[in-house]
């Protein structure tokens, strides 16, 4: 007996890097068939597909497969005989689903073969009328025509001799070698996935390590600038309110001395109050040189005041002088455009004129 397909589907076929063992490369231009075939001689299954007389998928299922989805219309599994490792991508989620049941179920059949040697699973019937319209072209029609070609007759798959029994148990015990072998070569292959992640994660986490101690290191700088920087804010501020309290003080003070000095102006140089009493409210020596000295700032600041005051009146005068000269440039400029105008319209009533004159000489 050949090969019977049960079950077939559309989807994209990948292929695992061979060098890199990262990276996914297309088997196929685009979408291809990817079909459940059953062998009842050798109670196996294989998936098959194939793209322009090429195939691009030739896996016998075996139990210790895994069909793995790793996307949410992706799935994978790892071909051991094959050494590669085959994807398959489907536009939405319920074919790869059926894709995936279809796997599971097909694996289950074999490894209940193995257990079971006597007798092979019945082949995978397919789950819709879409999918036997696929499968239909390629199954041959029965010999007698009494049956349908996606059915499998159990009875006549037991073996009917000794030869045939011992060949059943030669098959149970290579699978079984096989199994083990597989079950072997996949436990290697995820442990070595899982380290290369194991170490990939501590790499991570060193970095993340490194940049957690920066940023904690770049936040206490910051902290403690933004602390200075209040600190030095509520220094200014003191300082501040201190020197606007003395600029009130010397305020006060310099109004009474403008008064003091009034006064003093006012009785007269030789004044007996005054030679009695040099100062009438008894400042200390050294207080009234220091008010001396404040007067004489003010005073300075007052005459630069003066000075600054009458430079900007100059500037005044001059930007004044300007806009004067600019305006009278302008109005020349408008009154020479005017007589050029009225010279213009002169010269037009006087040709107009010669001729007015020239037409009645005529007449």
């Amino acid at each position: 007996m050949g090969d019977r397909p049960v079950f077939s589907c559309h989807c994209h076929v990948f292929r695992i890097d061979a060098t890199t063992k990262k990276t996914w490369i297309p088997a196929a231009e685009g979408p291809v068939q990817v079909s459940f075939f059953y062998d009842p001689s050798k109670r196996a299954y294989r998936v098959v597909s194939i793209d322009n007389g090429k195939p691009i998928i030739n896996s016998t299922i075996v139990a210790g497969m895994t069909f793995s989805r790793t996307a949410q219309k992706f799935g994978q599994w790892s071909d051991q005989r094959a050494n590669t490792v085959y994807g398959v991508g489907f536009s939405n989620e319920d074919e790869l689903t059926k894709f995936a049941d279809q796997f599971e179920e097909a694996k289950m059949c074999v490894a209940r073969d193995t257990l079971s040697p006597v007798g092979s699973p019945p082949p995978i019937e397919p789950h819709d009328e879409h999918t036997r319209k696929l499968m239909s072209p390629g199954v041959p029609p029965d010999v007698h025509g009494q049956r349908s070609s996606n059915s499998l007759d159990c009875d006549s798959l037991k073996p009917k001799s000794i030869s045939d029994l011992d060949l059943s148990e030669d098959v149970r015990i290579n699978g079984s070698d096989n199994v083990n072998e597989n079950l072997f070569d996949n436990l290697k292959i995820e442990n070595e996935r899982l380290k290369m992640s194991l170490s990939q994660s501590q790499n991570n986490v060193k970095k993340w390590e490194v940049e957690l101690n920066t940023l904690r290191t770049n936040n206490s700088r910051l902290q403690g600038a933004l602390h200075e920087n209040s600190c030095n804010i509520e220094e200014w501020k003191a300082q501040l309110l201190q020197y606007r309290e003395e600029n009130s003080k010397l305020r006060n003070r310099n109004e009474e001395l403008e008064l003091e000095i009034e006064n003093i102006t006012r009785t007269g140089t030789n004044s007996p109050k005054i030679s009695k009493k040099p100062v009438k409210s008894s400042l200390k020596s050294e207080e009234v040189e220091r008010v001396k000295q404040i007067l004489e700032k003010v005073t300075a600041e007052l005459v630069e005041m003066k000075e600054e005051n009458m430079r900007l009146k100059t500037q005044l005068l001059n930007i004044d002088d300007q806009s004067g000269h600019r305006k009278h440039v302008f109005e020349n400029s408008m009154i020479c455009q005017l007589q050029a105008d009225m010279e213009i319209k002169l010269r037009d009533l006087v040709e107009m004129n010669r001729k007015l004159l020239t037409y009645c000489h005529k007449v």
